[in-house]
């Protein structure tokens, strides 16, 4: 089937098949064509990346349902040649698409907990309801080990030990399969080292050994190999020890080195799709111009070109006449992709799948809560704290110590469980003063300090607010015997600002089931069994 498919396919449709192109072109090329039939009728690329701005109607209007996103994507497979790979991240869940939709539990709450069972049912659910708006190939899991202390990837990540990580990713990898969605584990090769910096906005290295490599990472990655991974996305980070060649003087990025990719290819026997990272990343734009970012990544082995716009299909025809890419390897790529959208199924009809029932949305909650239970992390305790004794609390104040402003939102439900234990709480976006603490300490049982900041570095931020700043700098100068600390986001959070703190917890989610289960742990109706999965402290060498 797929031979005779490629043997009417024309060279422009071949190329296409290796683009997925960035979604500001999506969302224009509907308003312009009129639908997004009509927009990949015109340039057919391989598919696309469900981002909710651009998942528009011909007017312009952003789709309130997921029903709406999915119906248009099978409108659209109904009148192009190919159907189309439909790709989001989601990492945190699909709520941010759709409100109807879950936050889910962190990868990194799945280190702390350690249960397949668990991480394969919140990878199951997760992947019904980006079925239901017209996903099948989400990128995902992460399986980048923490590289350290200050890594911007924060909770993404499961952990910062390897075997945590091969421990799970089986499980991960096969509840997406489960719901009928294709994985692809990123962002290849990881990271063995200390490097901390962002790939979308610096340059940015593996300065470790080939050796130090195959004893950290290369398991992971044999491990995803063998777990079946349908994909698996590139990172843009050089690998001087694997690729010291130099363009315009500078490193060549692993997702653009044949070298790096031969790990891949060769050291791992991996004949499944390569994806590139955002191809539009500073990391590659500083090295290559603009038309040699897609022929390097191409010809380096990647099958698609992630982020591309309307030109590629032009660039990378006029690069085959010229001879600088080979369409022997342009028909590699595509008889491999072609080869996942047949077994994901979608030459055999693409339909709008159905929404979680009333009693799977429970359970997936319930997942979500036990993830949290088993996965909290109770940090230090040192005056016994916790447990409260839930009999003899009456009020609870919950400073909000976050520069996002959506955290106040996802802090309700925590309000919620302590209204249904009788407990009044209060939420309050930041400290005034000293004296103010000290009236909160006077008038309440219990202070929780909630704490949503980025990973390291970027953890220590520039507070705009007065009330952000006071909030770090005056707490627990009052009432630090009824005061418990506790990160819903980076593990970084207690070295940063609260190693001192009496009582600390690491809860690295902020999805609803973390909140109740923060709750109910506090108040004693568990005991707090998770380990961290990450080092508390960082190294200085």
């Amino acid at each position: 089937m797929i031979k005779k498919i490629m043997s009417e396919m024309t060279l422009r449709e071949k190329i296409g098949q290796t683009g997925m192109p960035n979604p500001r072109f999506v969302g224009e090329g509907i308003k312009e064509y009129g639908s997004l039939g009509a927009y990949f009728s015109k340039y057919p690329f391989t598919g696309l990346y469900l981002n909710k701005e651009d998942m528009i109607d011909k007017d312009g209007n952003v789709y309130t349902e997921p029903h709406d996103s999915a119906k248009a994507i099978k409108d659209a497979a109904d009148m192009i040649k190919i159907p189309l790979l439909v790709s989001c991240d989601c990492e945190r869940g699909a709520k941010p698409m759709y409100q109807e939709f879950h936050q889910i539990a962190s990868n990194m709450a799945l280190g702390a907990a350690r249960s397949k069972e668990l991480a394969r049912k919140r990878a199951y659910y997760w992947a019904r309801e980006l079925k239901s708006m017209g996903a099948n190939w989400p990128f995902g899991p992460v399986v980048d080990p923490l590289t350290n202390f200050f890594d911007s990837s924060g909770v993404r990540s499961i952990s910062d030990q390897p075997e945590i990580i091969c421990d799970l990713i089986p499980s991960i990898i096969q509840g997406i399969y489960d719901a009928g969605l294709g994985t692809c584990p990123k962002h290849f090769p990881s990271h063995p080292g200390k490097e901390y910096r962002d790939s979308h906005i610096a340059n940015t290295t593996i300065e470790s050994s080939l050796e130090e490599w195959r004893e950290r990472c290369k398991p992971i990655w044999k491990t995803v190999v063998e777990s079946g991974a349908d994909g698996i996305m590139t990172g843009h980070m050089t690998f001087p020890a694997v690729e010291p060649a130099l363009s315009k003087g500078k490193p060549i990025p692993g997702g653009a080195s044949k070298k790096v990719l031969d790990l891949l290819r060769e050291e791992l026997g991996y004949d499944g799709v390569i994806i590139t990272d955002d191809c539009g990343m500073k990391s590659l734009s500083s090295v290559f111009d603009y038309e040699d970012v897609y022929i390097n990544c191409f010809n380096a082995g990647s099958d698609i070109i992630l982020f591309c716009r309307n030109d590629y299909i032009d660039i990378m025809e006029k690069a085959v006449q010229e001879g600088k890419v080979s369409e022997a390897q342009i028909d590699k790529s595509v008889e491999r992709i072609l080869k996942l959208k047949q077994k994901l199924g979608l030459f055999d009809g693409v339909e709008v799948a159905p929404k979680l029932t009333e009693e799977e949305q429970k359970d997936f909650e319930q997942v979500c809560y036990d993830i949290a239970k088993k996965g909290l992390t109770l940090i230090t305790n040192y005056s016994n704290t916790i447990p409260f004794d839930a009999a003899k609390v009456k009020k609870a104040t919950i400073i909000n110590v976050s520069v996002d402003p959506r955290f106040l939102k996802d802090l309700e439900p925590m309000v919620d469980a302590f209204a249904e234990r009788g407990i009044e709480a209060t939420i309050i976006d930041g400290l005034k003063s000293k004296a103010h603490l000290k009236e909160i300490a006077d008038a309440n049982d219990i202070i929780i300090y909630a704490c949503y900041l980025k990973a390291g570095f970027q953890g220590l931020q520039w507070f705009s607010r007065v009330e952000d700043f006071n909030t770090l700098f005056h707490s627990l100068s009052s009432g630090a015997e009824k005061s418990v600390v506790a990160s819903f986001s980076s593990a970084s959070v207690y070295y940063n600002y609260f190693e001192n703190t009496p009582t600390y917890i690491n809860a690295y989610s902020n999805c609803i089931g973390t909140m109740r289960a923060f709750v109910d742990g506090i108040l004693g109706e568990f005991e707090f069994t998770g380990t961290s999965p990450v080092a508390l402290k960082p190294e200085f060498k």
